[in-house]
C-alpha cells in the first residue's frame, strides 16, 4: 500500500529533520508513529501528505509515486485528519463532511445524490449523522474530531494519516474516536501519530519509534514498546507489563525520586502472587537495598523484582524449592537487617520459604497482613504454614496495612534519612 525508500527531509538544505527513513505499510494495518518530542513524527506525516518535498527519496502509494499523482488524485488516495481542528465558519456538520466530495466533483457541477449518500455513511461511522445540520461551531471538541474524520472519509481514500486524532480530549474521546478509527481498517489504511504510547500500543497493529530523525524501532508493539527501548530513546525509567486480556504491553513510568538510604540498609521480602509488588515498589523508591525470593519466575513479584533490578532467587513455574536455592536464601536472610513476610499464598512448592523463618536468629521479622490473624495467610500445605507462623507470632512484629509497615520499619530500623 505505502512504501518509502531512503526519504531525507530537510529545511533550507542545512538541517536533515528526516534521514534514511525506509518502510513499507501493507494494506488494512493500522500503523503508529511515536518517539520524543522533535524526533520527525508530524514532519514524516507532512512527507507522507505531500505537504513537504523530500529533499531525497521517494514514496509510493500503491506501486506510484506520490510525487506523480495529480491534486485530485492525491485527495482520492489519502485522506488527512490534523492535530488542529479549529473551524472559525459557521458551516453545518453536514456540509463540512461534503467537503470531502470535492475531488469527484467537476468544478461547475454540484454534488449528486451519490455524494450526499457516501456523506450519509461518512457520518454514520464516525456517529455524527446526529448532529448533521447543527453548526460545527456548537458542537463539542470531540464531536468536531469525529466531523473532520467523516470529511476524510468521504473522500474515499485508501489511507487516512491522522496527526494526534486525539489532542487535547479526555479519555472517554480519546477511546472513541480510536475505536472508530480501529474499526476502519477494512475500510482504509491508517498511519497516526502519537503522543501516547498506551493508546499506541492498545490499537495499533505495529509501531514506527523515531528517534532524531531516524527509525529506531519498528514492529509490534510488543517488540517496540520494552523496557530497554523506552529508556534508550525517552531517557525515562518504566516498568512495562503485558495486558492479560490483550496481550499487548502497557507502560507505567516510575515518577517517584528514587532516595538512597545512606546506611545500605537490606530488607529481604518473603513474597508470591503479587502480594509483594507494591510493596517492592514502594520500598525501592525509599532507597532500601531488597532482596526477595524463593519465587516461581511466573509469578508476578517475580516480574515486579526482574523490572526493579531487585537481587532474585527463582525456581521454574512449578518446581520446589531446590537445595542451592535454599542455601542462597539462607545467604539472603544472614545479610538481611530486616525480614517482611505477605500475606502470601503458601504451598509445598514454597513452603520452605516459611519454614526457614524458625532458623532465623536476630534479625526482625516484620509479618504484613490485613487482618489480626496469627497465621494470616493463604495456606495451601494442609495446614502446616498456619501452625509454623503461630508459633512465630510472639517473635515478629506485626502490621496491618502499608502505613503501619513503614511505621515499623523506621521503628526497627530508623528512617531511611537517618
Amino acid at each position: 500500500m505505502i512504501t518509502v525508500e531512503e526519504l531525507h527531509i530537510s529545511y533550507d538544505g542545512l538541517q536533515n529533520i528526516l534521514s534514511h527513513i525506509t518502510f513499507g505499510v501493507k494494506k488494512g494495518t493500522f500503523i503508529g508513529v511515536i518517539g520524543p518530542n522533535g524526533s520527525g513524527k508530524t514532519t514524516l506525516l507532512n512527507a507522507l501528505s505531500r505537504i513537504l518535498t523530500p529533499s531525497d527519496g521517494v514514496i509510493f502509494v500503491q506501486g506510484r509515486e506520490l510525487s506523480s499523482l495529480s491534486q485530485r488524485e492525491l485527495a482520492r488516495e489519502l485522506g488527512v485528519v490534523p492535530q488542529d481542528t479549529n473551524i472559525h465558519f459557521d458551516f453545518r456538520v453536514r456540509d463540512i463532511v461534503l467537503m470531502g466530495r470535492h475531488p469527484y466533483i467537476d468544478r461547475f457541477s454540484r454534488e449528486s445524490e451519490e455524494d450526499y449518500e457516501i456523506a450519509r455513511r461518512a457520518m454514520e461511522m464516525t456517529r455524527t449523522i446526529q448532529f448533521a445540520d447543527r453548526s460545527i461551531l456548537e458542537i463539542s471538541g470531540g464531536e468536531r474530531q469525529r466531523v473532520i474524520i467523516a470529511r476524510a472519509l468521504a473522500q474515499q481514500p485508501r489511507v487516512l494519516l491522522l496527526d494526534e486524532p486525539t489532542s487535547h480530549l479526555d479519555i472517554s474521546h480519546q477511546m472513541e474516536i480510536l475505536g472508530i478509527i480501529k474499526g476502519l481498517k477494512h475500510e482504509v489504511t491508517v498511519v497516526a501519530v502519537f503522543h501516547d504510547l498506551n493508546l499506541a500500543s492498545y490499537y495499533c497493529d505495529e509501531l514506527i519509534l523515531l528517534d532524531k530523525g531516524e527509525i529506531r524501532y519498528m514492529g509490534t508493539p510488543g517488540e517496540v514498546l520494552t523496557r530497554e527501548h523506552i529508556r534508550e530513546i525517552f531517557r525515562l525509567e518504566a516498568i512495562v507489563k503485558t495486558n492479560p486480556l490483550t496481550r499487548k504491553p502497557y507502560v507505567m513510568p516510575i515518577f517517584e525520586e528514587r532516595r538512597e538510604d545512606p546506611e545500605g540498609r537490606t530488607i529481604h521480602i518473603i513474597c508470591g502472587g503479587g502480594s509483594g509488588s507494591d510493596l517492592m515498589r514502594l520500598l525501592h523508591g525509599r532507597g532500601y537495598r531488597l532482596t526477595t525470593g524463593v519465587l516461581c519466575i511466573n509469578d508476578s513479584d517475580y516480574e515486579t523484582a526482574r523490572d526493579l533490578h531487585i537481587s532474585c532467587i527463582c525456581e521454574p513455574p512449578f518446581a520446589t524449592i531446590t537445595p542451592a536455592s535454599l542455601a542462597l536464601l539462607e545467604e539472603y536472610l544472614a545479610r538481611a537487617d530486616l525480614v517482611i513476610l505477605t500475606e502470601m499464598p503458601v504451598g509445598p512448592g514454597n513452603m520452605e520459604n516459611i519454614r526457614i523463618l524458625e532458623r532465623i536468629e536476630g534479625t526482625p521479622i516484620i509479618h504484613l497482613a490485613g487482618r489480626e490473624d496469627p497465621a494470616a495467610l493463604q495456606d495451601f500445605s494442609g495446614g502446616e504454614a498456619t501452625t509454623l507462623l503461630e508459633r512465630l507470632y510472639g517473635s515478629m512484629v506485626h502490621a496491618h496495612s502499608v502505613a503501619e509497615l513503614l511505621e515499623r520499619i523506621e521503628e526497627t530500623l530508623g528512617g531511611p534519612d537517618e
